[in-house]
């Protein structure tokens, strides 16, 4: 599925599908735990430190008093991402410990923070050379990374799961089997990296993230029963491991287990309270899925019985959630009456209308808001959404005023900030985050008008002052391929991917845009079983998959990867029309007929609408035919 919501601002709010379960990398923050313990501090001129480690004594050197001093003042300065003085700092502990070789590799890893790739790579062949040592090997892996040398780091890291293993330390065990696993994940070695934490798993028995990264993986490659094992292995390690109850509940979805899914919904909303984006999952899935009644009942039951300002926000989002956004509307009249922010109702009453489609009415609640409202911006901003889905030159024109009522209020001056300077720093961010806003909704305006050429023109000016902004290049992208160029739509994404290769968005863009002209097939099914690794559970990364294995003629995986899909977002035109070509690729042409009409009816994409049209005359001709 392509990336068709990357700069939705319509509906800053959960949308439902499953959070993203963060497998992120090892962070140079991780590789130094207990950097400031005086377990594991290489320094020949200090006692031995022993510890007790699997039934067996390990032995390391404490580091010296003098340099602790520093260390310590060192990590103050890294929580607070104060990169140059903590280099400094353990500099100068280095100064008094020069054979402390862990700290020398952590040094490595702070230089690396702030681009010092050849300071780090001395750091790391001194600390090598005096011992090996697991931070010494996730260094040099590190520095191989920033020198984009894969196989560099994917050696490095394998030395440092030797050592792990040799050393038993559990710690780093597992430590250096993920940061293999990542940098496999990166280099696009799915199976690699499955195998790495499968290891993982069978040498770690305590280690939930082992378990979590082998569900996802096995999920990316079809092993749904060995997903479901390592789930509940971690949920019986930590029952109140929610990702791993999230994961398992999408599964349950994915593979057709509704009984099962909705208990361990319930089971998951019981472990967190009622937490409002998983109440909204779970009563949109009910509501998508045709269970309206029983999303009703479980609105009833989730809602407060009073509307007030700190209730409404939650009736309003889990009544539209349940399909009920009269219901919704009538929550945010009585939160007028009972003095509720205007502007903050008026935010709430444009998502309801919205549902309906009554963009007009969602256009008239935001732009109700004053000028003087905190949410006087963000109005706007949504205002020109809701007018430009309009389609039509009035609502073009609305649109473009009300992003000129942004421009004007950015070029407003802050006023100074009376709660310190870390206020006056988010007020900041705020403001350069809504600048960016700003940017993409005059290219998105510019595009539903018809002028592709301006729309990549406003990205492009923006893009030779901030080239590596990956909200900029992705809709780029995405203007690129609608238009049809979806070679040059590719280089914008993969500038995306050499900045953060585990960019999600990014890879599920250039790998369905790359298999549905059939474009490196095999690298890029392997790009979207990495995208579905990173996103377990998301019915639009999961659908990419499955249209990759049909244009591979894979049609046995592509029918279980697509039904997957489709259970996860039940509805999706995209996601439809892709079971109605897996059901012409079965040869079951009324099955595809009934299929795409069923897309029609689902306000589809113009694009896509068009196709399906299309794709219906022909199958259309071909039964008349009798073939």
């Amino acid at each position: 599925m392509r990336v068709a919501a990357i700069a939705d601002q319509a509906e800053l709010q959960f949308d439902g599908r499953l959070p993203r379960v963060n497998f992120g990398r090892v962070s140079s923050r991780a590789i130094a735990v207990g950097l400031l313990t005086v377990l594991g501090m290489a320094c020949a001129s200090h006692p031995p430190v022993s510890k007790l480690v699997n039934g067996r004594i390990v032995v390391s050197r404490a580091v010296g008093p003098e340099a602790y001093e520093h260390a310590v003042r060192a990590q103050l300065y890294e929580e607070e991402q104060r990169w140059a003085d903590a280099i400094s700092e353990l500099q100068r502990a280095l100064n008094f410990d020069r054979e402390a070789v862990e700290l020398r590799a952590h040094l490595a890893d702070l230089l690396l923070r702030v681009d010092r790739i050849d300071d780090a790579a001395e750091q790391v062949a001194e600390s090598l050379k005096d011992e090996a040592t697991v931070p010494g090997y996730l260094a040099l892996a590190h520095v191989a990374q920033a020198r984009r040398n894969a196989k560099g780091a994917l050696d490095a890291f394998r030395s440092a799961v030797d050592l792990a293993r040799a050393d038993g330390d559990p710690e780093a065990i597992e430590q250096t089997h993920l940061a293999l696993a990542d940098a496999q994940i990166v280099a696009l070695d799915v199976e690699g990296a499955h195998q790495t934490v499968a290891h993982l798993r069978d040498l770690s028995p305590e280690s939930i993230r082992a378990r979590l990264q082998l569900a996802a993986l096995a999920w990316a490659l079809g092993k749904m029963p060995e997903a479901e094992s390592a789930l509940n292995e971690a949920l019986a390690i930590e029952p109140s491991e929610i990702d791993a109850r999230l994961m398992l509940q999408a599964l349950y979805v994915a593979t057709g287990r509704v009984s099962e899914a909705k208990a361990a919904f319930r089971q998951t909303l019981n472990r967190a309270e009622d937490s409002l984006p998983f109440s909204e999952m779970f009563l949109k899935w009910l509501f998508a899925r045709g269970d309206r009644v029983e999303a009703a009942d479980e609105a009833d039951r989730l809602t407060p019985d009073t509307v007030d300002d700190v209730t409404v926000e939650t009736i309003v989002r889990l009544e539209r959630a349940s399909g009920r956004p009269q219901r919704a509307l009538a929550a945010t009249d009585a939160a007028l009456k009972r003095g509720v922010s205007p502007a903050r109702v008026a935010l709430l009453a444009a998502g309801a209308w919205a549902d309906q489609k009554n963009f007009e009415a969602a256009a008239r609640a935001l732009l109700q808001v004053g000028r003087d409202s905190p949410e006087y911006i963000d109005s706007r901003l949504r205002a020109a959404e809701v007018l430009r889905e309009l389609g039509t030159p009035d609502g073009f024109n609305r649109a473009t005023a009300a992003l000129n009522d942004v421009d004007d209020a950015l070029k407003r001056p802050q006023k100074a900030s009376d709660k310190g300077d870390a206020a006056s720093a988010d007020a900041a961010d705020l403001r350069e985050r809504e600048g960016k806003e700003l940017v993409i909704a005059r290219a998105l305006l510019a595009e539903k008008r018809g002028d592709a050429i301006e729309a990549a023109r406003v990205l492009d000016a923006e893009l030779k002052d901030d080239p590596q902004d990956p909200r900029f290049l992705l809709v780029r992208a995405a203007i690129e391929e609608r238009r049809g160029d979806w070679q040059r739509a590719l280089k914008f994404a993969e500038q995306v991917l050499q900045i953060d290769p585990r960019n999600v968005e990014a890879l599920n863009f250039y790998g369905f845009t790359a298999v549905d002209h059939a474009y490196e097939l095999p690298t890029n099914t392997l790009r979207l079983q990495i995208a579905v690794t990173l996103d377990p559970g998301a019915g639009g990364i999961v659908d990419s998959l499955g249209w990759a294995y049909l244009k591979a003629n894979d049609v046995v995986h592509a029918a279980q990867v697509l039904t997957q899909a489709e259970r996860l977002e039940p509805g999706d035109p995209e996601i439809l029309s892709h079971l109605g070509e897996l059901y012409v690729k079965q040869k079951d042409v009324a099955r595809a007929v009934v299929t795409f009409r069923d897309v029609l009816t689902r306000s589809p994409p113009e694009r896509l609408a068009r196709q399906i049209e299309a794709r219906l005359r022909v199958l259309g001709a071909k039964q008349a035919a009798g073939r």
